[in-house]
């Protein structure tokens, strides 16, 4: 898994956590390191989001795009994003309003081909789940065929939909 790779890796933080910083740190240290060994042709801290989002509030950030974008490729794989990635709706004491939400994972990897997305993690199938770490030790390991149980998704762009612009905490 060196030389002419065009795989690309986006990170996906969430930076309102406690006590994940060492662990969101890890992950990036091991995708840098699998970059710099020729594995992916480029990755990035995509951007931060935060726990929850609603649709209102994602106006600028992205999230809840790229959330829409991640389900695609899930759902046109079989798999779910859930229990990393949870859709529900909130309600407030005392006021009628209620806002569909999305709970984000701590870290998600998505990777790509061009404009093709070839997987997320973590997800979900009917026997098991596929996390970050089970991602980077596949790629870590060599295994070249690993990627490819996975279908790919053309999502039409080939930047990320939150905002590079904004600094990361890692």
């Amino acid at each position: 898994m060196t030389g002419d790779t065009h795989l690309r890796a986006e990170l996906y933080l969430r930076g309102d956590t406690y006590g994940t910083f060492d662990a969101q740190q890890q992950v990036l240290n091991r995708v840098k390191r699998l970059e710099a060994n020729g594995v992916f042709s480029e990755s990035m801290v995509a951007g931060e989001w935060q726990r929850i989002r609603t649709m209102a509030e994602d106006k600028r950030s992205g999230a809840i795009a790229t959330y829409e974008e991640f389900k695609d490729w899930a759902d046109r794989n079989g798999h779910s994003l859930e229990p990393a990635f949870e859709r529900r709706t909130r309600s407030y004491v005392g006021m009628d309003r209620v806002d569909e939400v999305v709970v984000f994972p701590v870290v998600s990897l998505a990777l790509y081909d061009g404009s093709a997305m070839e997987a997320v993690f973590p997800c979900t199938d009917e026997d098991r789940t596929y996390t970050v770490g089970d991602a980077l030790e596949a790629f870590e390991r060599g295994d070249e065929n690993w990627l490819s149980q996975f279908d790919s998704v053309t999502v039409g762009r080939t930047d990320p939909w939150l905002d590079p612009g904004v600094e990361t905490t890692i």
